[in-house]
């Protein structure tokens, strides 16, 4: 075998590993999700052809040079590399395409999803009746057809999907799907498929392995970054959760809630006393102010509640909740806190969900207070609530003094703090409101540059009916 032949078959084999690599870590994240199983099909389908390559040019020549491909040896190997083959061939452009379906945000939408999946496996069958030519792996002539359009069809709704999309942190998690899905599968429909079919060219599809080896390479910086399709939130849980376990208490916790309500009350009864002073008391006005006092003591009697002791974790009590309605009490019973600080407030739903309503409004106050900080000479803070077809996306963002890479790293670290100095503060709020949400099967990210202030983004699956009445622990 030349030098080249060898580098080729050292590239198809890294591509191997890392795509079945790759689609093994995602189908073990979240191995329920439809987008989840079906990219990982990509990997499984892409890395069986260079499975197919490995057996015919590495596999083969070495058995036969230690002598040990004897006719049923090669029998059983010339099987594999057809296996291996066809299911490149046929399995990569259909699933391609059922990710990129099932991937697009109108998809629950579609009357006819549950059965695409059935309807565009039919030409993929069909082509099993089809006879190659002498020395074609596959049909040409009709494979090619219905191949190309599905992988052209994928690519149109990824791009589609990142344009439809109005969140900008799920837009750049589109884009960067985008980014490793499209160009290795655009450039496999010209080397599996147009140039053996309209040019004779067979042995482009080497080529492939240098083009995914740039995908594995954007799905490993994603993952590390910014997450890719769920990998990063695996690995981060992971150290977020043994953390938690082995350092956190349920006593620290509860301490941070306490504050937090502690401060309301003080806030509120600091601006009864002034009124009454000044003699300009509302009745209307004072019965709305004592009913934020009592709600924040009824809090921390629901968080005490909550917490089932020193070193156990926080149990979820799940209701129909209306995440408007704790993003915007929590607005009002801060109130008094934003001073030169301009409120934006938009709701596009009212955010129905499975919720424990309690630890929902202790996470809002956690980021809420952490964004009225990072605004000490004021600024503007925006709440937003829109959602998609599966997920409720709560988006607070202020425009504060923001953070560094190396904070941002760090933020969801307990005990981590960047309020150095402050009294009664435990670095324990966003640890605490990571962990929540998570019980919640939702994801909280954040984004945030220095100077340019912060946006912290809360997703949460919407209501689940199968999930009513049900304590998480």
């Amino acid at each position: 075998m030349n030098t080249g032949n060898e580098r080729s078959v050292k590239a198809i084999l890294f591509v191997l590993i890392g795509l079945w690599t790759i689609g093994l870590l995602l189908i073990m994240t979240d191995p329920k999700r439809t987008t989840t199983r079906w990219i990982s099909s990509i990997a499984f389908t892409g890395g069986s052809g260079g499975l197919s390559a490995v057996i015919h040019d590495d596999l083969n020549p070495m058995l036969f040079d230690y002598g040990m491909l004897t006719e049923p040896v090669a029998n059983l190997l010339a099987k594999a590399e057809t296996v291996s083959s066809l299911t490149c061939y046929y399995g990569l452009p259909y699933t391609f395409l059922m990710f990129a379906i099932v991937y697009y945000p109108d998809y629950p939408l579609w009357t006819f999803r549950r059965r695409s999946p059935w309807v565009l496996l039919v030409p993929v069958l069909l082509s099993f009746a089809f006879q190659a030519k002498p020395g074609d792996p596959i049909p040409y002539s009709y494979v090619t057809w219905w191949a190309v359009l599905y992988i052209t069809a994928g690519i149109a709704l990824l791009a589609a999907a990142v344009v439809k999309e109005r969140n900008s942190f799920l837009r750049r998690s589109r884009l960067l799907t985008f980014a490793a899905a499209a160009p290795p599968l655009f450039f496999a429909q010209f080397t599996l498929y147009l140039l053996p079919t309209f040019f004779g060219l067979y042995e482009w599809w080497r080529y492939n392995a240098w083009v995914i080896a740039f995908t594995l390479a954007v799905i490993l910086v994603s993952s590390f970054r910014y997450g890719f399709m769920g990998l990063q939130i695996s690995i981060q849980n992971q150290r977020i959760d043994y953390t938690l376990r082995a350092i956190t208490s349920g006593t620290a916790i509860l301490n941070h809630a306490i504050k937090n309500d502690v401060g309301k009350i003080r806030l509120f009864g600091e601006k009864i006393r002034q009124e009454a002073q000044s003699g300009h008391t509302e009745p209307a006005e004072l019965v709305a102010d004592v009913g934020v006092i009592m709600n924040a003591s009824r809090h921390i009697y629901e968080m005490i509640d909550r917490i089932q002791g020193q070193t156990q974790e926080t149990a979820l009590k799940l209701e129909e909740v209306k995440l408007a309605g704790p993003l915007g009490e929590c607005l009002r019973a801060m109130a008094p806190a934003f001073t030169g600080i301009e409120l934006q407030e938009h709701y596009a739903c009212e955010g129905l969900m499975q919720g424990d309503r309690a630890q929902l409004t202790e996470v809002v106050t956690n980021v809420l207070a952490n964004a009225v900080d990072a605004m000490p000479q004021g600024g503007t803070l925006t709440v937003k609530l829109t959602e998609t077809k599966r997920s409720l996306v709560a988006e607070i963002k202020d425009t504060g003094i923001g953070m560094d890479k190396q904070q941002l790293k760090r933020v969801f670290d307990p005990f981590y703090t960047t309020k150095n100095g402050k009294k009664l503060n435990f670095g324990l709020g966003l640890s605490y409101c990571y962990n929540i949400v998570q019980k919640h099967k939702g994801t909280m990210n954040m984004d945030s540059k220095p100077g340019q202030g912060t946006s912290v983004f809360i997703l949460f699956p919407k209501k689940n009916r199968r999930s009513a009445g049900r304590e998480f622990i």
